[in-house]
């Protein structure tokens, strides 16, 4: 079930981007015809704040997160599992958050209109608390799948033949 979910997330993406791409080509080839497409900019903008949450969760499911470990890898494993876990912790709460406050917000921002475009403001809004659900997913699909420790480690971290 998981190998769809992630097939349909990444073509998702894509989609998004390739949306976004086809969006600003339209606007920018409409204006310089003198025919501007109205609302151009703003549906650009839904479609790539949507890709960027949806590229993030695939960043996050591959291990690609930001980290730093030249200190912690010299730590005993019992240290490391700890301060992995703290780690976790503290990436789920912010998460949770995220989600606790932001479908509120985006409610609160329904009837906003974004630009000329038409669309709702609250589009917007959402992928924030929607990506933070999904991140949150793939931060626990990493820990049951690989451990506490390596559940933090990029994907390519390993090496063939290595255990």
């Amino acid at each position: 079930m998981w190998h769809w979910y992630d097939r349909l997330e990444a073509w998702l993406a894509v989609g998004l981007l390739g949306g976004t791409s086809l969006t600003l080509l339209a606007s920018s080839t409409a204006r310089a015809v003198g025919q501007p497409f109205a609302g151009g900019a703003e549906l650009a903008q839904l479609l790539f704040i949507w890709t960027a949450v949806l590229g993030a969760d695939i960043t996050l499911r591959h291990g690609g997160q930001v980290r730093i470990d030249a200190l912690t890898v010299r730590l005993p494993q019992a240290l490391q599992r700890l301060l992995a876990a703290l780690c976790l912790m503290l990436m789920l709460g912010f998460l949770a958050l995220l989600v606790w406050h932001g479908f509120p917000l985006a409610l609160s921002n329904w009837q906003r209109p974004l630009g000329v475009a038409g669309l709702s403001y609250g589009y917007i809004t959402l992928a924030l608390p929607v990506g933070a659900m999904l991140m949150i997913v793939s931060l626990l699909r990493r820990i049951v799948a690989r451990g506490i420790v390596m559940s933090l480690a990029p994907d390519d971290d390993r090496v063939e033949g290595t255990p």
